[in-house]
């Protein structure tokens, strides 16, 4: 896990868990956002919005057809993170 990876991480995971009820113990990586952790739509929304506050980055018009477990979550705020400033986010 590089240094970006680390400090997304280190900040999802309590998040991911408040938002969705779980001890931090639970969210590890490889957790199923629905199957594993209990998501409902409603948290899903809620970790999309706390997610783009908190990490400075819009989800909104990503695709997130790939996007199941909290590592997938983490990777892609990481790649959103990456782009340049002057990179358009797709609505």
């Amino acid at each position: 896990m590089d240094v970006e990876h680390g400090d997304v991480w280190e900040e999802l995971r309590p998040l991911c868990a408040r938002v969705m009820s779980v001890p931090p113990e639970a969210v590890v990586p490889q957790a199923r956002l629905v199957a594993d952790l209990g998501a409902d739509s409603l948290d899903i929304t809620e970790l999309e919005a706390a997610s783009e506050e908190l990490f400075g980055v819009s989800l909104r018009g990503t695709d997130k057809s790939g996007v199941s477990t909290v590592g997938d979550v983490a990777d892609l705020i990481v790649s959103l993170r990456a782009r340049p400033a002057h990179t358009p986010v797709a609505r």
